[in-house]
């Protein structure tokens, strides 16, 4: 028979081997942050919607006028081990881009969610970032 403090201990040693749920909700992670003219914000931003979908996010809100956008990664879509994540793009009008995602996972630790937020944040925006050509596909990101 296996005392309580036997049990609690089973119960962490399993936790730790198989992960606990971490979630970061919108602006829990600083953005990236990268700049682009003010004359091509619009255009970046037409490219940012190619680029979120492409990479599996599907817009919910597109406001042109504000350039931003708020997408969700789509249900049957598995990237990684992110799961619900959220992708927010804004463009100010001085042409500061700014990228946030957020989300919950699966991991041993909450730095291992960090990272990998961090890292689609960082491969998102590499994606929508100029040079590109007006009218030209969004470049496919790695």
């Amino acid at each position: 028979m296996i005392s309580v403090f036997g049990m609690r201990t089973l119960i962490l040693c399993f936790a730790l081997l198989t992960g606990c749920n971490y979630y970061l909700r919108p602006n829990q992670l600083p953005p990236a942050v990268n700049q682009v003219s003010p004359e091509q914000r619009l255009a970046t931003w037409n490219r940012a919607i190619g680029v979120l979908l492409d990479e599996g996010y599907v817009p919910t809100t597109l406001d042109a006028n504000a350039c931003f956008i708020s997408a969700h990664m789509r249900d049957d879509v598995e990237v990684g081990k992110l799961q619900g994540t959220l992708a927010l793009v804004t463009i100010d009008p001085d042409g500061k881009l700014r990228v946030a995602v957020s989300g919950h996972g699966t991991y041993t630790s909450a730095d291992g969610l960090v990272n990998d937020l961090t890292a689609e944040q960082d491969r998102i925006t590499k994606a929508i970032l100029p040079p590109f050509e007006p009218g030209a596909p969004p470049a496919p990101a790695s």
